[in-house]
């Protein structure tokens, strides 16, 4: 009886202890996903938060802090949770970059993974601050990031930044002290050393999340789309966290000065001037639009993808904001607005399509250099709940 007592007990002990290591385990994964979902809510509250939504300036709103490469001056005194210099190594144009996530830069004590590590992130090249991508930036700016599983099957394609959870060394990764002035943080900032697979030969679909050969393997060789993998095996084992270019445009559009910027461009009379008087050519009549003409050339530049241009067959009304306008337009002015899950805006081709950017009527009236019918209707002013509704103004 006593035996069967103690072999009970000794049961018991053993369970819950397995329990405890459970709990444990559990705990600390969520206390990682916290981490990572707050990294990411601080970059994105950056992103938006910023004074200008002039592309331009320093301070424009929508592009995301570079990561933190252990040193604020490219050859300075190493340092920890900084952003660089603007022109450290690698930090070219539309290249994507590789660092730690920047806490001190955002206020933040080190934010640390399930297993003690600090954050990793990657910024898409057309969404860091510095130096600033030549190319539109918009709600359809595609981002330079693919995610796969393990499989080599796309989870995430295009997406502006990842917040990386590195989890515990494998193979040949060394994470030892590259310098006292890593105290908080501790380790190096080698890439290779954190993010998964060290060795190539045990890459998923070739693919290591790393950019090979580069300074600390931080630095994408070229603008191209980068694939990292995803997935928890011998060989990889880091944990991602997306910022999609969603992230950054829900609530970024929310501004009231994005509203008044749109207006500020429609209804500007020296640009409605100038699209009175211009040839209406190419697939959205816009071909001869000039953002010089508008009273805010950068956004303009930024966002003249949404605008279309026709000539009306005769003058005639249009309905904006369901009310027939007080004067016959010779021409109509439309800002798409955001797309619908029906359109595509991903390439080129997609973007010279009037169908990915107008719907029902608008669609089917809208022609180059002439409307095939006068009907056109739509708002008078962008709302951010109805981002996709089409923007009106005649012009007569």
């Amino acid at each position: 009886m006593a035996m069967l007592v103690l072999l009970t007990l000794w049961g018991l002990y053993l369970f819950v202890g397995q329990l405890d290591a459970t709990q444990l385990r559990l705990a600390n994964e969520q206390r990682g996903a916290a981490a990572l979902a707050e990294a990411r809510d601080s970059l994105v509250s950056d992103a938006i938060s910023r004074a200008s939504l002039d592309t331009s300036t320093y301070y424009a709103a929508g592009f995301l802090v570079l990561p933190d490469l252990g040193s604020p001056f490219e050859g300075g005194a190493p340092s920890e949770g900084l952003v660089p210099t603007l022109n450290h190594t690698g930090n070219s144009i539309d290249r994507t970059v590789i660092g730690k996530f920047p806490w001190k830069t955002l206020a933040y004590p080190p934010v640390r993974d399930s297993r003690g590590e600090c954050l990793w992130y990657v910024v898409s090249g057309r969404f860091k601050i510095a130096p600033k991508t030549h190319v539109a930036l918009n709600w359809d700016t595609r981002g330079q990031i693919d995610v796969l599983d393990g499989g080599g099957n796309v989870v995430a394609s295009d997406v502006a930044a990842l917040i990386a959870a590195p989890g515990r060394a494998l193979d040949g990764q060394s994470r030892a002290l590259a310098d006292a002035a890593y105290g908080d943080c501790g380790g190096n900032y080698d890439a290779r050393n954190y993010l998964d697979s060290f060795n190539g030969a045990d890459a998923v679909a070739g693919q290591v999340n790393y950019f090979v050969g580069s300074t600390n393997n931080r630095a994408a060789p070229d603008a191209n789309n980068k694939s990292f993998i995803m997935a928890q095996s011998d060989h990889y084992n880091d944990r991602f966290l997306f910022i999609t270019v969603d992230d950054i445009f829900d609530p970024l559009i929310r501004r009231s000065d994005f509203a008044a910027a749109i207006a500020g461009l429609l209804d500007d009379p020296g640009f409605q001037s100038h699209l009175q008087t211009i040839a209406i050519t190419g697939s959205k009549g816009t071909g001869n639009l000039l953002c010089s003409q508008a009273p805010d050339p950068v956004f303009c530049e930024n966002w003249k993808e949404m605008l279309l241009l026709t000539q009306l067959p005769t003058a005639s009304p249009i309905v904006i904001d369901r009310i027939a306008s007080a004067a016959s337009c010779s021409r109509v002015l439309i800002f798409g607005g955001r797309k619908t899950t029906a359109q595509s805006r991903a390439t080129a081709i997609d973007k010279a399509n009037k169908d990915n950017y107008l719907e029902n009527q608008n669609a089917a009236s809208f022609g180059v250099p002439m409307a095939t019918a006068t009907n056109f209707s739509g708002a008078s002013a962008f709302d951010f709940r109805t981002p996709t509704s089409d923007l009106v103004r005649c012009l007569p």
